[in-house]
């Protein structure tokens, strides 16, 4: 577990965005992201702090998400 309160990592995928998915270390991102390569693709792992903007979208889509479930 992380014990930098906040602090996590994203793979970054050359020539598109940035992955949703959060990671504990950049080793779990790094070894996540190699499995999921694909043959000539490369992939950064970013450190973000817990105003990460991909997180926040993420969490805006998801609370949007239910409320709109609920509503229905």
């Amino acid at each position: 577990m992380n014990r930098n309160k906040g602090l996590h990592y994203h793979i970054h995928w050359t020539r598109k965005t940035l992955d949703w998915e959060r990671f504990d270390t950049s080793a779990d991102a790094e070894a996540s992201a190699r499995k999921l390569a694909l043959p000539g693709e490369t992939f950064t792992v970013e450190e973000h702090s817990e105003s990460c903007p991909q997180c926040m979208k993420f969490m805006k889509m998801v609370s949007g998400r239910d409320s709109n479930e609920a509503s229905t």
